[in-house]
């Protein structure tokens, strides 16, 4: 073990020198301006395993891009946030920035070679990035680009120094801005032996899968259950704990819980099932989380089941020059009972999406004009497009009956018999019900 650690210890010695170097820059750096607005600002650092972590980081990321803030700092599970600004982060920073001691910082190299690193010089080494970009006084002048990396052992002081000016002006703005930033609930993963929730909001529409027992459940639900579930979450506490990590040991059931923001916040919590494996109260913390997944999966007090109908769901999507679409029918679990759901999408946007529940008449008038264009003859076409065609419009269609049949067929400039015609009453048809979107 001596002779290991003595020849480690002198391959780190001859080559450290390597990278703390201090090779002069490639130009002088230009005096930074103390007001004006920063267009573009980025540092990073990861602290390799073995190098010197300041206040235990292993990671720090502050970037403004244009209007858009987003912040990282911390351990393996870092504290992350991301949030559009108003623009006076662009403006504060400048003169931080101007005070800085940015020349010579030891280390430096191309910002390809910090990724050529062997896994063994980045366990013992700080990889760094340095960029800031200005607007221009002037109109027509160019704007002024500042941009180096490098790396050192983690004690780099001129480095460490702007580092914590970073910290220090980003810290108290970062806390300001989480207090007043609304955050929608995206994401909710919890992993058990034998047991897992994976909760999901996609495209404005609210999933849940559930795995116990070795059964597996998968339902859209109503989109007021994300709402739900946050609140559930914030009351529990259990974001206090994020960040919580335990190992775990030979015997012992690992388990993990993972819950997502629009903001980048996160909330992760990693332990096992011995004693010590999670925080205090944390089982208790997330019951609650998981009976209210259980009861939205399968209500309790289900007053209405689906109407009659053989159409279970439907997918159609038209892309190309034409304005896009997409049209579906889904069923979703409401909080009565089981419904079938008409969703729009014109254009590329999500939020353009309109939804309405079918009754039994509107089921039936879809399945009628699904019967009057033919659309059960389209399965397995696949229109191919003319190498000399650049644009147009493309389609997919897919269709699930209750007796287990399916449908599918797609096309780029090239359609089935009635796929005009079909096209044109699926649209009158979601106007009705959803109103116009145009």
């Amino acid at each position: 073990m001596n002779v290991c650690r003595a020849f480690w210890t002198g391959l780190v010695g001859l080559l450290l020198p390597l990278f703390s170097a201090s090779p002069a820059p490639a130009a002088p750096l230009p005096d930074l301006p103390k007001n004006g607005v920063v267009r573009h600002f980025h540092y990073w650092a990861e602290y390799g395993e073995e190098a010197s972590r300041p206040g235990g980081l292993e990671r720090v990321r502050f970037e403004l891009q244009r209007n858009r803030l987003y912040f990282s700092q911390g351990r393996p599970m870092p504290d992350t946030f991301s949030v559009q600004t108003d623009g006076a982060l662009n403006r504060d920073i400048v003169p931080v920035l101007a005070g800085l001691d940015l020349a010579d910082w030891p280390g430096q190299m191309d910002d390809s070679k910090l990724y050529d690193l062997s896994d063994r010089e980045k366990a013992r080494l700080c990889r760094w990035h340095f960029s800031a970009v200005f607007e221009p006084e002037k109109p027509d002048a160019l704007p002024l680009k500042v941009s180096f990396s490098g790396v050192d052992d983690g004690t780099s002081p001129k480095r460490l120094a702007a580092e914590q000016a970073l910290r220090a002006f980003f810290g108290p703005k970062v806390d300001a801005l989480k207090a007043v930033t609304p955050r929608k609930l995206t994401g909710l993963l919890w992993l058990e032996h034998g047991i897992s929730y994976d909760f999901d909001v996609e495209d404005g529409i609210t999933t849940l899968a559930r795995r116990k027992g070795g059964k597996r459940m998968s339902r859209a639900l109503y989109p007021g259950f994300a709402d739900e579930l946050a609140e559930l979450v914030r009351t529990s506490g259990l974001e206090k704990h994020h960040g919580f990590l335990e190992r775990t040991d030979d015997g012992k059931r690992q388990l993990s819980l993972s819950v997502t923001y629009d903001t980048s916040q996160r909330i992760e919590i990693i332990g096992h099932s011995g004693a010590g494996g999670t925080p205090e109260g944390f089982r208790e913390a997330l019951a609650p989380l998981l009976k209210a997944m259980d009861e939205a999966l399968e209500p309790s007090h289900a007053a209405k089941s689906l109407p009659p109908t053989t159409l279970a769901a439907l997918s159609f999507r038209v892309s190309g020059m034409v304005l896009g679409e997409d049209v579906r029918l889904y069923e979703r679990m409401d909080k009565g009972g089981p419904v079938l759901v008409l969703s729009r999408v014109v254009g590329y946007s999500p939020d353009s999406r309109k939804e309405a529940v079918l009754d039994a008449a509107q089921l039936a008038e879809l399945e009628a004009l699904l019967e009057k264009n033919g659309v059960r003859s389209w399965d397995g076409f696949k229109g191919r497009p003319r190498m000399d065609v650049l644009d147009g419009e493309g389609f997919s269609l897919s269709l699930r009956f209750r007796d287990g049949t399916q449908i599918t067929a797609s096309g780029e400039n090239k359609f089935p018999a009635g796929y005009r015609s079909f096209r044109h009453d699926l649209r009158l048809f979601a106007d009705n019900i959803l109103g116009s979107q145009e």
